[in-house]
């Protein structure tokens, strides 16, 4: 009898240490690298053997600060990114084909967060309304990325889009890109705190509107380098007051008016070819050259009265 009841007084022990264990059982730890594949399965564990179909099905078993990688080409879908992570995908082609009215991919996560694209194609199918739409991040890198087909007749559809919500400082890289056949190419807005840009590399053509539009806001800035704005439809690139553009070894050409400013624009050593206007200083405007710039256009070079080349 004594032995049964020392049986019975341990079960309440045993239980004990039992039930965290129990408790922990479901529960499966997030990756710090995650992988999608054409012909993968949301389901699964998104490992390498056993990969997820989208970047929203890998996203939410991807650990903030993690990795996502494709194993093969494929339409992988349009994802919105919360925390700080990269998606690289250069095995093939990693689509995002956009719907009507959608983003291929919105990013809203903490100031303290840094987001990375890289390897993607990404297709707004005639009637998209952004490539990559940036509320609020630390800092977004693009490298290596196609965007394009982002039109929707009376709505601003664009590349790449800075939103002009709250008051965030948000530093953009974006290198060896190409974005192409949008209503704009680029633009950068913002509703407070500073939205500093590089641009390096990377081709920006064939907009129904704008190529590159620093607009909507203060404290907006953008360095190009070694870039093609080529044959959009209005400006090339267009700068808002108290926004700044420094451009460098780059070619702007073929384009309704190569440069508007009601900013200030910095120019050195670029080509500046067959645009329909050089140059529209609006009142406050600044335009300033080292010199080094060479440019031929249809009506001679400005588009409004005494504007010019002004030297450093």
């Amino acid at each position: 009898m004594g032995q049964a009841i020392r049986k019975i007084a341990l079960l309440p022990a045993v239980i004990a240490l039992a039930l965290p264990l129990l408790a922990a059982s479901p529960a499966q730890a997030q990756a710090t690298r995650t992988w999608v594949s054409g012909t993968g399965d949301n389901t699964k564990n998104c490992s390498r053997t056993t990969p997820c179909q989208t970047f929203s099905g890998a996203l939410a078993k991807t650990a903030p600060g993690g990795e996502i990688n494709c194993l093969d080409p494929g339409d992988f879908g349009t994802v919105n990114i919360t925390f700080s992570v990269t998606i690289s995908c250069e095995a093939g082609t990693a689509g995002i084909l956009v719907t009507e009215g959608a983003a291929g991919i919105t990013i809203n996560a903490a100031t303290t967060d840094v987001v990375t694209l890289r390897g993607l194609d990404i297709d707004g199918q005639g009637s998209g309304v952004a490539g990559i739409q940036i509320l609020s991040a630390k800092a977004v890198h693009i490298e290596k990325t196609a965007i394009r087909n982002f039109r929707s007749g009376s709505t601003a559809a664009t590349g790449i889009t800075t939103t002009p919500l709250g008051s965030v400082t948000i530093f953009l890289f974006i290198a060896d890109t190409v974005i192409s056949d949008n209503d704009y190419g680029i633009r950068l807005r913002s509703g407070g705190g500073f939205k500093v840009a590089s641009l390096k590399n990377v081709a920006i053509t064939g907009s129904t509107q704008d190529g590159l539009e620093l607009a909507g806001g203060n404290n907006i800035y953008a360095n190009v380098t070694g870039s093609i704005i080529l044959g959009n439809g209005d400006r090339a690139v267009v700068v808002d007051s108290g926004s700044t553009a420094n451009i460098e070894r780059s070619m702007l050409a073929n384009n309704g008016v190569a440069l508007v400013t009601d900013g200030i624009i910095r120019i050195s050593g670029n080509n500046i070819y067959n645009n329909t206007a050089a140059i529209a200083i609006g009142p406050g405007g600044k335009l300033q050259s080292d010199g080094t710039n060479k440019h031929g256009n249809s009506n001679g070079g400005a588009q409004v009265p005494n504007a010019s080349f002004a030297e450093y």
